[in-house]
């Protein structure tokens, strides 16, 4: 299938195969923290074969569609700016659950399962059916908002453990929208990033391999009980990103961002959250604008001040 030539080509073909779309949509609702600017087109393939048309369909009209891939929008800031080029959302993306343990024998003889989770599925659902099934090794799950595609991009975690460490394989779609399983021998994970060998960032996760153990649930109960006490110190009622900036190393972002004084700090609608500085929230009507302005702010004293650099966790787009 060739890519649409105009906008108008794709829309229609986009109807005739069933695929939905939504036009000239707030980028608000595709993001945690609840603000964002408007996207022309949204585009939400409900599985592989939809996304493989997608991509196909896109190439003709923009050759940049993978710009925005959105999963939860939990660590994503959308400026005021209009988002020209398509959004694909993982919004309506599969979710399915499969056990592909026998895949994995060397596994399976260690009493460990291999579950294959669908790209889109919510990390907290993947905690309710490993607790379900007396599974450990996602306990840090716990707290953690969005999909696990975007959670493996990122490499999302705590300082116990991390999406990388239970990952065994993932299956990608390239900017070609060719299909191709990557093995964990391929994959580099580090603080919060995800390396492929020989595949740039132009490429959305369909589906993931991941590996827990059997266990019971006392013991998976006491585990989450380390991660509920910790997120009880975190604004998780509130409109936010998660955190803000990466911890640099030796140091927690949090507590640097409190020592140069911009705990509770508010500018327009965004303030620095009282209850952990590492989060800035959305009180109400808050800009991206107001938003960036706290990042910029803060960034610039921690490195005047104290000499460090503060880097992002979040994607501004």
């Amino acid at each position: 299938m060739t890519g649409a030539k105009t906008k108008e080509d794709l829309l229609k073909k986009l109807k005739e195969l069933g695929i939905d779309f939504m036009e000239n949509q707030n980028m608000s609702s595709y993001s945690s923290i609840k603000t964002g600017g408007k996207a022309d087109l949204i585009l939400f393939p409900r599985n592989e074969a939809e996304l493989g048309l997608i991509i196909k369909l896109t190439e003709g009209v923009i050759s940049e569609c993978f710009r925005y891939v959105v999963g939860g929008g939990t660590n994503m800031l959308f400026k005021e700016e209009r988002i020209w080029v398509p959004v694909i959302s993982f919004k309506k993306f599969d979710s399915s659950v499969l056990d592909v343990s026998d895949d994995y024998q060397n596994y399976k003889k260690c009493g460990d399962k291999v579950l294959k989770f669908g790209a889109g599925i919510n990390l907290s659902k993947i905690l309710n059916y490993s607790m379900k099934h007396n599974l450990s090794g996602c306990e840090f799950f716990y707290g953690i908002p969005g999909t696990l595609g975007g959670a493996v991009k990122m490499n999302a975690g705590s300082k116990e453990s991390s999406v990388g460490n239970i990952v065994e394989a993932i299956d990608i779609f390239d900017l070609n929208g060719s299909k191709r399983t990557v093995e964990k021998k391929d994959m580099n994970f580090s603080y919060r990033s995800l390396n492929i060998n020989g595949i740039k960032d132009n490429y959305c996760i369909t589906s993931v391999h991941l590996k827990l153990k059997e266990s019971s649930k006392a013991e998976i109960a006491e585990n989450i009980k380390i991660f509920k006490e910790r997120k009880s110190v975190q604004p998780l009622g509130e409109f936010s990103l998660g955190c803000i900036f990466k911890n640099p190393e030796g140091f927690s972002a949090g507590k640097i961002i409190e020592e140069i004084g911009f705990k509770g700090v508010s500018f327009g609608g965004a303030s620095v959250s009282q209850k952990h500085a590492n989060f800035i929230i959305n009180k109400g009507g808050a800009k991206p604008s107001d938003i960036i302005f706290l990042i910029d702010n803060i960034r610039e004293k921690a490195l005047e001040s104290r000499g460090i650099k503060l880097d992002t966790e979040i994607k501004i787009v």
